[in-house]
């Protein structure tokens, strides 16, 4: 079945984690294996609930022919306190290691880039440990997603107070550039982040006052002038930062919005600067696909782990529909190449002449192709189309229409 294709990537990563769990499929009957499928299962059918996991493993034939095991809600509520977060996390980090992604092809050249941020989930009463006002209690996923694959690669839960600044801190590699909006502005982070070896692009806030120490070229593709004014380059320093360091900073406007971008990446032209600002957008994507599509709003668990445990099976399930999406990509262009016909699908597509978006950012990367649709955009029509032939053979008439749907 289309499902089993799916996850089989996973499945000598789950068997291995199994294995160390002297006698956990003799003793529970929602031992770690069924434990895991089921989840999956549960992500990948937009299954809101546990409650709803329950009556569809229950009542659905096509669940049924899967040996999916049927328990109570209770034993769902042990398992996430049993299975340690860990077992999940190496299974994650198995997969990045194993599975090849795509690359924004304009991006590889330049580096590693990684698009941090926060984002906030409501959580229940009783998670104490998840504190937010009084009213309410909620919880913060700080991600790191990265750009040149387009995956997550790593979070941190907090309560939703948590510090972003701290989480990246927390999260730096050397030699990685990181890209951020307004809420990571910090002379002390700034300063970090440098010390560490590491760098940034992060957009400042409007009211932060610099000296400009040297004027820079302005350096941006020919078809671009049209949407950007009031365009600069520039070496500054920040005049309320007392060590006064210098760092570079580009401006702009696009589509009525000014932009501060400030880095330490010097070898990069304005136009990559601005480039690389703009696919931000996309970690904002991705929170709204795990939140929306699959139904991050509504928790497992109550337990501190048993999310953390929730959050690593979203990213597992993020991980194999991204690989097995790419890999019908590539076998159809193969195929394509094969019998001399033209890419129907062309990447370098560009938007109508009047084009536009209620986000800027969005605006800005559609500028820069169309590969992000074909390679790594799993819309809800194509994981529509994926769920209604999750159940049959992966026949080559069913991947020519999932490759097809958009």
């Amino acid at each position: 079945m289309l499902f089993n294709q799916i996850i089989a990537p996973l499945q000598d990563l789950l068997t291995k984690e199994a294995e160390l769990l002297d006698g956990d499929a003799s003793t529970y009957k929602l031992s770690l294996h069924f434990f895991t499928i089921n989840l999956l299962y549960a992500v990948i059918m937009e299954v809101g609930s546990i409650s709803l996991l329950i009556t569809e493993i229950k009542t659905s034939p096509q669940a049924k022919a899967l040996n999916l095991v049927h328990v109570s809600k209770s034993m769902y509520s042990e398992a996430f306190s049993r299975y340690d977060p860990k077992i999940f996390r190496r299974i994650f980090l198995g997969l990045l290691e194993r599975l090849t992604f795509s690359e924004i092809p304009e991006i590889e050249k330049l580096g590693r880039f990684i698009l941090v941020d926060g984002s906030i989930f409501p959580a229940f009463s009783t998670m104490e440990w998840a504190s937010y006002k009084s009213t309410s209690n909620a919880l913060k996923m700080h991600l790191a997603f990265e750009l040149n694959r387009m995956i997550p690669v790593q979070f941190i839960n907090t309560d939703a107070n948590g510090c972003e600044k701290k989480a990246l801190l927390e999260m730096l590699e050397v030699g990685v550039t990181y890209i951020a909006d307004r809420g990571y502005v910090s002379f002390k982070l700034f300063q970090q982040i440098v010390e560490q070896q590491a760098f940034f692009i992060i957009r400042i806030k409007s009211t932060m006052k610099d000296t400009v120490v040297q004027r820079l070229d302005v350096i941006i593709p020919e078809e671009w002038p049209p949407f950007f004014v009031n365009v600069s380059d520039s070496i500054i320093y920040f005049s309320n930062d007392p060590n006064k360091p210098h760092y570079r900073l580009v401006t702009f406007a696009f589509e009525n919005e000014a932009y501060r971008i400030a880095t330490n990446r010097t070898d990069l032209t304005t136009g990559e600067i601005i480039m690389l600002y703009a696919y931000r957008w996309q970690i904002e994507l991705f929170f709204r696909s795990i939140k929306r599509t699959f139904h991050a709003l509504h928790l497992w668990s109550h337990n501190e782990k048993g999310i953390e445990t929730q959050f690593y099976i979203y990213m597992i399930v993020y991980l194999l529909l991204l690989h097995f999406k790419q890999g019908l990509v590539q076998e159809q262009m193969a195929a394509d190449i094969l019998n001399n016909e033209p890419d129907s699908k062309n990447p370098e597509s560009t938007p109508p002449e009047n084009y536009s978006t209620r986000t800027p950012a969005r605006g800005l990367v559609t500028l820069l192709g169309g590969r992000l649709k074909k390679f790594w955009k799993m819309s809800v029509h194509w994981l529509k189309c994926v769920r209604n032939f999750l159940f049959q053979p992966l026949t080559q008439e069913i991947k020519v229409m999932i490759f097809n749907m958009e």
